[in-house]
């Protein structure tokens, strides 16, 4: 399987680089990648990520920054032409970045100083696979309206902070049930790393417990389908880690489809009365192909 996994990551880096290569002098956006590789919107940042250990857009200027060394190696010296072609529209700026990326100005580049760094587009995969085997369990689910708190601001790679402001509003309004029957959930509607961290928005809920408290809530619509159930165990905030084994290790070796939403954080047990190595949270992926069942 690692062979076929590095064949997949390996097209996925061609993939978005032919796409930023065609498309250097345009802003790249996030739906137009997403389209052209056939990945989920939602999903294709992290899956990019955990097929690469690259962020998206430190790959896309990185790409850019090639093209544009490849056109002032092959003789157009005009930097300010060089830099709209590749999308910015400050040379000052284009050559500060030029320069980060390679430790050589452009300037440099037409006087024959060039950069010794590896292409972009030939850079190997750096996601390490582990030998933990990931095996979800299989959930159908009917259609569920979740009451509880939308809030923004993801901080220190974290929504903890702002989480915990959120469910400590809903538990002083929730009746006086445990922990495990108000069933909390929490889901990162936006992708952190796909936008401005201190906009991203995150929602936190009680599936039940709060029905005394509605009109003042906000909803969640977690959808009917299919759902593919992980199990991440320890600190909320390490919980990336496992979402990325998922996309690395599962979704694109068994060429899952994933339906364009979001995933699903269900608590199973308290964090005020459970040490963080041992908190347990399931972790719902909607899948579009239900063949994948069949195939995991």
């Amino acid at each position: 399987m690692v062979d076929t996994l590095n064949n997949k990551n390996a097209k996925i880096i061609s993939q978005v680089g032919q796409y930023i290569y065609d498309h250097s002098d345009q802003t790249i956006s996030l739906d137009g990648l997403a389209s052209y590789t056939g990945f989920s919107k939602y999903h294709f940042n992290r899956i990019f990520f955990a097929a690469t250990g690259y962020q998206l857009g430190e790959f896309i200027q990185r790409q850019k920054l090639e093209k544009a060394l490849h056109i002032i190696k092959h003789g157009n010296h005009n930097i300010i032409d060089v830099a709209l072609s590749v999308g910015y529209d400050s040379p000052s700026s284009f050559s500060r970045a030029f320069k980060k990326n390679f430790s050589v100005t452009p300037s440099d580049v037409v006087q024959g100083n060039l950069p010794i760094n590896d292409r972009a587009g030939s850079l190997k995969p750096r996601k390490l696979l582990t030998d933990q085997k990931l095996e979800p369990v299989w959930k159908k689910l009917p259609e569920q309206k979740v009451y509880g708190l939308y809030g923004k601001g993801f901080n220190e790679q974290s929504f903890s902070k702002l989480a915990g402001e959120l469910y400590g509003c809903l538990a002083a309004m929730a009746e006086p049930l445990s922990y495990a029957e108000l069933q909390p959930i929490g889901v990162s509607v936006d992708n952190p790393w796909a936008g401005e961290q201190t906009e991203s928005r995150f929602f936190a809920g009680f599936v039940e417990g709060l029905s005394a408290h509605h009109e003042k809530l906000e909803a969640f619509k977690w959808q009917a389908g299919h759902w593919a159930c992980f199990t991440h165990t320890g600190p909320h905030d390490c919980m990336w880690q496992t979402i990325s084994q998922v996309y690395a290790q599962w979704v694109l070796p068994n060429s899952i489809k994933l339906k364009d939403q979001q995933i699903v954080q269900r608590y199973l047990n308290n964090p005020m009365e459970t040490q963080s190595e041992a908190l347990k949270t399931e972790l719902y992926f909607a899948i579009e192909n239900i063949a994948a069942e069949e195939k995991a």
